[in-house]
């Protein structure tokens, strides 16, 4: 427990904990040990901004897409779709779209085989798409980054650089916030479905980032079957409503295809459900590029400057308004980030906040393992000599101890055994110890109760000090008091003597107010809390002068004053006391007299 204490040493403290802060702030930034509080905190921030206020998206993607009704109402397995293929593709060269995505398996061989002429609708339809619609079709890339090569006949109607990754990567609680195709993939930055599509479209943005789910409206998708219907009916003028100009995605939303799980709900006919068809995915990854950039991430370096700033957090002392600064730092950040989120800039929070946290609970430790010393070093130093509750307000810092030594005015207690010298000679040592054990339990009880501090014991006497550490309204009155107790106390000692047929003791009190210096003194391994000056050393000569005058209590006149010199005060003139003269009053306490 000593090592414990030495290692919270106040003067290598503060600057330990610093550097535990510091180290704390780099571990949590480099270890990413907050990322999951940072997802947790981002899906909130873009849900705020979507209910907020969307922005409109600019360039919005148009989402074909295949559904059950689809599937049941073709015949044909989905890999012998190809007449049904062709038509559509036939359709959106007829709609005239920006840019055409086929996020789809194109089927991978001809069937020409099982029935002629089997595969030339497909061909008539990229054929017919050839030259007036830039086309991309999405695969996926396998463990090298290469695509699987296509039919190719097809491939030679499609053009060339026409493929594109289809794969989505996500975060590590599973769900796509980000668009960095080489966190899963390798070599496939460039390579996307969505890159693809907006570089056909003149936007070269930035190539990593996280997707903007603030971004438009959820999407709602056209039926595969619908637009199928379109073109067999000759309906160019509603083809090229619905899809002119238009980045144009076709897709499976059917329950059959592929999901991913995303922040939002992004798709309007599941408003409440966060596991969407690919096709949708990539379409909000495609708004993302089409209506300005990906959303930044605050650079590294300035993340890990605000996460050290938070550590210094660990100045200053603990109290209800550093709790409350520390309370209104995630009302302050939040909002913040939020507002930078809405302008493209993403600030992880977690880092920052765990920082904070961390430094303010770091500095609450170190105050309390600091006050748990101080308090032990005050018991140790006070221990028996004041009473409980004057304790336990010193160690709560509720009364200044005066450690460093103040000068103050004090009642100074004087007692001792009258005679007791001579006594000692005819008792054994146990029996001298034992009976001086006795009595000055007595007096220390005596004086605790009134408000006193014992000073020391020296031989068969005590000295002891009213007015600190704890104030007193009247500390001479509590000196008289205390010295009143003692003698009660006295004589039950007396009487359990007498009924031991052993000789009773006889005590002489002196009482004297001044000014002494009072403070914490000794050696580096024992210090006392003690009194020092004149007026100390006036009250020891002023007992023994109190023995030849008659009285079980004597004291000055200041003390006397301070109870109107009545209740069996005596006037005794001026006595030479220590090389000068005092007024002095002799005390025979009336409540000694009625018992």
């Amino acid at each position: 427990m000593k090592g414990f204490y030495r290692l919270f040493d106040h003067r290598g403290g503060l600057l330990q904990g610093l550097v535990v802060c510091l180290l704390f702030a780099l571990a949590v930034h480099y270890t990413h040990a907050g990322e999951r509080l940072n997802l947790r905190v981002l899906d909130r921030q873009f849900m705020l901004l979507q209910n907020s206020a969307t922005p409109v998206a600019q360039h919005d993607v148009v989402v074909v897409g295949i559904d059950a009704a689809a599937f049941e109402s073709l015949p044909e397995p989905f890999q012998l779709w190809h007449p049904h293929l062709g038509n559509f593709l036939r359709a959106m060269a007829a709609a005239r779209p920006a840019v055409l995505g086929l996020d789809i398996s194109m089927p991978e061989r001809s069937y020409q085989f099982l029935v002629p002429g089997y595969d030339l609708l497909l061909l008539q339809g990229l054929q017919t798409l050839r030259g007036n619609t830039p086309l991309v079709l999405a695969q996926r890339p396998d463990e090298r980054g290469a695509f699987r090569p296509l039919y190719p006949p097809y491939a030679t109607l499609a053009g060339e650089g026409v493929q594109a990754s289809a794969t989505l990567c996500s975060d590590a609680d599973g769900v796509v916030r980000r668009f960095d195709p080489n966190l899963c993939t390798v070599n496939a930055q460039g390579l996307t479905l969505a890159e693809k599509m907006a570089a056909h479209l003149d936007k070269k943005n930035r190539a990593t980032g996280l997707v903007n789910f603030a971004l438009g409206r959820p999407f709602d998708y056209v039926p595969f079957k619908r637009v199928l219907e379109w073109q067999a009916r000759g309906d160019a003028a509603q083809l090229a409503q619905t899809f002119g100009g238009k980045a144009v995605l076709l897709g499976v939303v059917a329950p059959s295809g592929e999901r991913v799980r995303v922040p939002l709900a992004l798709a309007a006919w599941m408003p409440s459900n966060r596991r969407l068809p690919e096709v949708v995915m990539q379409a909000q990854i495609l708004r993302s590029l089409l209506d300005g950039d990906l959303i930044r991430i605050v650079p590294a370096p300035a993340v890990l400057l605000l996460t050290l700033c938070a550590a210094l957090f660990w100045f200053g002392r603990s109290g209800w308004i550093k709790l409350a600064v520390l309370g209104m730092i995630p009302f302050l950040l939040l909002p913040v980030s939020t507002w930078q989120l809405g302008r493209g800039w993403y600030l992880p929070v977690a880092g920052i906040l765990i920082s904070a946290v961390f430094a303010f609970l770091v500095r609450l430790l170190f105050e309390a393992v600091m006050q748990m010393r101080q308090r032990n070093r005050l018991r140790g130093v006070f221990g028996e000599d004041v009473g409980r509750g004057v304790l336990r307000d010193i160690a709560a810092g509720h009364l200044d101890s005066g450690m460093a030594g103040v000068r103050s005015r004090l009642v100074i207690l004087s007692a001792r055994i009258r005679g007791f010298t001579q006594r000692s000679e005819k008792q054994s040592p146990q029996e001298v110890v034992a009976l001086l054990n006795d009595y000055f339990s007595a007096m220390a009880v005596a004086i605790h109760q009134c408000g006193g501090r014992l000073d020391k014991f020296s031989g068969e006497g005590l000295t002891a000090f009213f007015g600190a550490p704890q104030a007193l309204e009247c500390p001479e009155k509590n000196a008289l008091e205390a010295a009143q107790e003692m003698l009660l106390r006295l004589r039950q000692i007396n009487a359990a003597l007498r009924e031991q047929n052993i000789e009773p003791i006889e005590t002489g009190i002196a009482l004297h107010a001044g000014e002494v210096i009072i403070g914490y003194i000794g050696s580096a391994n024992r210090r006392d809390y003690t009194i020092i000056g004149e007026a100390a050393e006036l009250a020891v000569k002023l007992e023994l002068l109190g023995e030849t005058m008659g009285y079980p209590l004597v004291c000055t006149a200041e003390v006397a004053r301070a109870v109107g010199n009545g209740g069996g005060m005596h006037d005794c003139g001026e006595q030479s006391v220590m090389d000068g003269r005092l007024a002095v009053f002799g005390w025979n306490p009336p409540l000694l007299a009625q018992q």
